[in-house]
């Protein structure tokens, strides 16, 4: 998938995810926020700096009629919805996995009846790793340690309930 040399918005598989006539311009925040201490006599330290997910806002247009509006409409409320990776492709930079956080569309008078604009707004997908341990043969429950291994004198249940003294 990596390496395309085309505007474009892709699915997983590497296959155009939406259709539109235009890519009219994209935008992205990358940021990040140095945690800061405060230290004597006023000062700071800074420290471990923390990386914020991308922000790529993407702006497309689409010309058509109405069929096609409602599919390329429900596509974006499918992939909105849903926990579904992304990627957006630029001849100068391949960015995701992405995932649809909100889209705002548009039809003017001047645009146009004919034409859909859509501002998506995207946000990274950090993937993890994550590695589980499997036991493959339980513990034996008699290697148990022995927690209480004193003898204690069974006592009958009125002496129980009277605070333990003898009758």
């Amino acid at each position: 998938m990596n390496g395309q040399e085309r505007w474009a918005i892709i699915n997983e598989e590497g296959e155009s995810a939406l259709t539109f006539t235009s890519f009219i311009d994209l935008d992205v925040r990358n940021e990040g926020q140095a945690l800061s201490h405060p230290i004597e006599e006023g000062g700071f330290a800074n420290y471990n700096k923390v990386r914020s997910p991308l922000d790529i806002r993407v702006t497309v247009a689409a010309q058509g009629d109405e069929a096609e509006f409602r599919q390329i409409l429900d596509a974006l409320d499918e992939y909105q919805s849903g926990a579904i990776k992304l990627f957006v492709s630029t001849p100068s930079a391949y960015y995701g996995p992405v995932t649809l956080q909100s889209y705002m569309s548009r039809r003017t008078r001047e645009s146009g009846a004919g034409q859909l604009t859509v501002e998506l707004i995207f946000v990274e997908v950090r993937e993890v790793k994550t590695r589980v341990t499997t036991i493959t043969k339980p513990r034996n429950p008699s290697s148990a340690d022995r927690v209480d291994t004193g003898k204690t004198q069974a006592q009958p249940y009125s002496s129980i309930l009277s605070g333990g003294r003898r009758n």
